[in-house]
């Protein structure tokens, strides 16, 4: 064959083998504009510094917090993927990073900030580990002036409507600090189903321009002068929906790195139901990403409402590398993680009734989340697969339930799941209000029954985090924040575990 033509079949086999990905033809976003924000005699909204399940001693930990404007170009984008336009916005980023750079792991965590009241919810449950183990850390605001009907809260009774959402609560906490904030929204041109989009149409485009920034180690970065080599999604609750769409839409493999490498490391979402509002449910991203993990990560409610709704648990993957976790005896939300005090703002009619008594408070369900972090790092940096659970068993349209504790039966099992001391419900069932999961503590006569003596139940929660050690669902580091539940005056009198 003469060389001339060998060499044309050989340029158009390549080219037909490299047709799902060219990094030439590959976009790269823009790189925001970065302005340090002014003091204004106050820390920011979701400091570390502010008392509240946020702070931390970061000087203690030899960390470093400062705020800063970004803004740029970013397109809005429907529900269902199409390009409207491209509209200027701007948003802020609060960083967290190590003052001395040595310590510095190379990885930055990156979620966009909870539209109800601006809460850094990976923070809440990662932050002990994160700074221990050298991460840096950015959260940054996706939202909106309040709208004249706000499709986050239509429907709600007026009397209901919570006071810190959107950017006019921001600009409540302080004006001058954020009353230049702003992104588009149209909630007649973007809609999700038969309703107005509640994610902000801007959304995808200034997280991945956010990733640029940090990744691509700009002069402009606040992170510049670390080197950042890594960028993870760690996303919960209905942020995370964000990603989604993301990853849904395909935009992973559309906006890249200036060299085709991927601007997102991994991606890890947590206790969020993708699709129901639009009534497209999706547990798996459409286009998933072959380059890089896809973990989500799903507390007993969420489980529990798919099981109702009969959407079938998503498959574990090795290629593409995909990972799902249905954590056992974990609330979609609590007063630890979400400084929410549900039993005060329950409705008349459930404030006494025994079945909402009860928060899962005593429950450190954020040794779990970090194990898991830590096993998603390992994963990218070593190539160590992370575990497979098992998920937790279905029965018709609910989860099946053991008739000697009246626990779920499978699923990723902490100690409290593992030797119980209550039954772990949920609003589904009790019907105590939204994301009000609640428990139903045992009598001591139970207690006695299972275990005999308190010594008895201590001796087995302590081999059960031992175990929960040996599956990977928790760090060695993390075993004495995991407490035994029930006190020895439970097992002789009905004293309440709900404390």
């Amino acid at each position: 064959m003469p060389r001339t033509k060998f060499s044309l079949i050989l340029a158009f086999s390549l080219a037909l083998a490299s047709s799902w990905f060219d990094p030439v033809r590959a976009e790269v976003p823009p790189l925001p504009v970065v302005t340090p924000v002014p003091s204004t005699g106050q820390a920011s909204l979701s400091s570390a510094q502010r008392p509240g399940n946020e702070y931390f001693d970061l000087d203690k930990a030899g960390y470093t917090e400062r705020e800063f404007y970004i803004s740029g170009v970013a397109p809005a984008i429907t529900s269902t993927g199409v390009v409207l336009f491209e509209l200027p916005y701007i948003s802020r980023i609060l960083v967290r990073y190590p003052r001395d750079p040595a310590k510095f792991n190379g990885t930055v965590v990156i979620e966009p900030f909870n539209w109800l009241g601006e809460l850094g919810t990976s923070w809440i449950l990662n932050k002990g580990y994160l700074l221990r183990r050298g991460y840096a850390y950015v959260g940054y605001t996706i939202s909106v002036s309040k709208p004249k009907i706000d499709p986050k809260t239509e429907g709600w009774p007026p009397d209901s409507l919570p006071a810190n959402l959107n950017l006019d609560y921001m600009r409540s906490f302080d004006y001058a600090r954020y009353a230049l904030l702003g992104m588009y929204f149209d909630s007649d041109r973007f809609r999700r189903g038969d309703h107005a989009d509640p994610f902000v149409p801007q959304a995808q485009g200034i997280g991945a321009q956010v990733a640029y920034l940090l990744k691509s180690n700009a002069p402009s970065s606040p992170l510049h002068d670390l080197g950042v080599r890594r960028v993870y999604v760690d996303s919960w609750s209905v942020q995370a929906q964000v990603w989604m769409d993301y990853l849904n839409q395909g935009r992973h493999q559309q906006w890249r790195m200036p060299d085709g490498r991927a601007l997102i490391d991994a991606y890890m979402t947590g206790k969020m139901d993708f699709g129901e509002l639009g009534g497209d449910t999706a547990r798996i991203p459409r286009h998933m990403p072959d380059d890089v993990p896809f973990v989500m990560i799903y507390s007993q409610s969420e489980t529990m409402l798919d099981a109702r709704n009969g959407i079938s648990a998503p498959t574990d993957s090795d290629h593409p590398r995909m990972r799902y976790y249905e954590l056992a005896g974990v609330p979609h939300m609590n007063a630890n993680d979400s400084e929410a005090n549900a039993t005060d703002d329950l409705e008349p009619d459930k404030q006494n009734d025994p079945a909402c008594r009860y928060l899962y408070n005593d429950e450190p369900e954020e040794v779990l989340a970090q194990a898991l972090l830590d096993r998603l790092d390992r994963w990218v940096r070593e190539g160590v697969a992370m575990p497979r659970a098992p998920r937790m068993l279905r029965k018709g349209k609910t989860l099946a339930r053991d008739p000697r504790t009246n626990n779920v039966v499978g699923g990723v099992r902490p100690p409290w799941i593992a030797v119980p001391v209550a039954a772990y419900m949920t609003d589904p069932e009790t019907g105590c209000g939204e994301a009000y999961d609640t428990k139903l503590p045992y009598p001591a006569e139970k207690l006695r029954a299972l275990y005999g003596s308190h010594d008895n139940y201590v001796r087995q929660f302590e081999a059960a985090r031992d175990t929960l050690i040996k599956q990977g669902y928790l760090l060695p580091e993390d075993i004495e924040r995991v407490k035994p539940i029930a006190r020895a005056a439970d097992f002789v009198s009905d004293a309440a575990r709900g404390r």
